[in-house]
């Protein structure tokens, strides 16, 4: 199984009451890595099982369906091999 990051941005309203909302998502099946209370967002990520595919790619409709989240983004790793590295 592999991990899939995700970017939260939580809506101005609920920006005080940010803690309820890690709470949904957790609930949700979000593991949450950092809470950017500052910013309004949250980090975090789930279990992916490899071959499956999402409704829609980036959406998380369990997530955005939680009340006070304005978007749900995944988030892509990319990895660059060394610059003395063979070619592949």
């Amino acid at each position: 199984m592999a991990e899939q990051q995700w970017v939260i941005t939580v809506d101005e309203e609920h920006l005080d009451g940010i803690d309820a909302v890690v709470t949904e998502l957790e609930a949700a099946g979000l593991v949450v890595d950092r809470v950017l209370r500052s910013l309004g967002q949250i980090t975090g990520h789930t279990q992916t099982s490899p071959g499956v595919q999402t409704q829609t790619t980036g959406a998380a409709p369990s997530f955005s369906a939680v009340s006070g989240v304005a978007s749900a983004d995944g988030a892509q790793r990319h990895h660059i091999a060394p610059p003395d590295a063979e070619v592949q």
